[in-house]
């Protein structure tokens, strides 16, 4: 699962940290609330990985998860300015 993932927890912590120094508070929301997306569609990717497996169906809705996470990414990213 990609929300367990090593790689993805040391994201959200890195993210979760640069948040709390930013001074502007309305910045700090912004990002704030693209974080908890992107936490949102991780999630939501896994389990559509969850149920395909399960149900045998081939990956329909994975490409559109993937480019909503890579989109909150670059935005949050762009945000924290940590491009």
């Amino acid at each position: 699962m990609l929300q367990r993932a090593e790689r993805f927890q040391t994201d959200i912590k890195n993210y979760r940290e640069a948040i709390d120094r930013m001074i502007n508070e309305q910045g700090k929301e912004e990002a704030n609330k693209l974080l908890n997306n992107l936490i949102y569609e991780v999630k939501n990717m896994d389990s559509t990985y969850i149920d395909m497996v399960y149900s045998k169906q081939l990956p329909t809705q994975g490409n559109e998860i993937r480019e909503k996470i890579f989109t909150l990414r670059k935005k949050l990213d762009q945000k924290l300015q940590l491009t």
